[in-house]
């Protein structure tokens, strides 16, 4: 086929369509140019829409938001010295120690509270222990010296009452059966 010839783009069926189609593709030269053209169309879009998407950042002010600060190299040089790790920490893990100021113990930093909280009386388990200690020695005495009489007090009690709770209804009916 030769340059000359018109093209038709609209065919009458797909035989039509078929039939042109394989004279064009018969001949070795319109084929080159075929494959020429179609790898040159390729080629041109991929490059020219990098370059639209380059341009439309660059416009924009959106490229260092991509891009970002460049990085200083040297952070990341390893180092080869003792006592230190390959990033150029020492590697000192010594724990911290404290001096207790009731006792004067030396105590690990992370164990000060609790031992502060055992060695002064205080906190949760002190005053279970306190409390132990008073019955044991109300055991072998009075520990007002006088006799008792707070078993009869009306304003106090050893046990707490618990409340009774309702339950909970989930057919949506009341206690005598009616519906709201």
């Amino acid at each position: 086929m030769s340059e000359s010839e018109p093209v038709h783009i609209e065919y009458a069926d797909e035989t039509e369509l078929l039939t042109e189609f394989r004279n064009y593709m018969s001949d070795p030269d319109t084929r080159e140019k075929a494959a020429h053209y179609l790898l040159n169309s390729l080629i041109d879009e991929s490059i020219l829409g990098i370059v639209f998407e380059v341009h439309h950042a660059y416009k924009t002010g959106s490229v260092a938001a991509i891009e970002g600060q460049p990085e200083d190299p040297k952070s990341y040089t390893i180092v080869d010295m003792p006592d230190m790790d390959v990033f150029g920490s020492t590697n000192s893990k010594k724990a911290i120690d404290c001096s207790c100021p009731n006792c004067n113990r030396i105590v690990a930093a992370s164990r000060f509270a609790p031992h502060l909280e055992k060695c002064m009386g205080m906190g949760r388990n002190s005053s279970r222990i306190a409390s132990r200690r008073i019955a044991n020695t109300r055991d072998g005495g009075n520990y007002f010296g006088a006799d008792e009489d707070d078993e009869d007090d009306a304003d106090w009690s050893g046990e707490k009452r618990k409340k009774k709770i309702a339950p909970v209804r989930t057919n949506g009916s009341k206690k005598n059966g009616k519906t709201s």
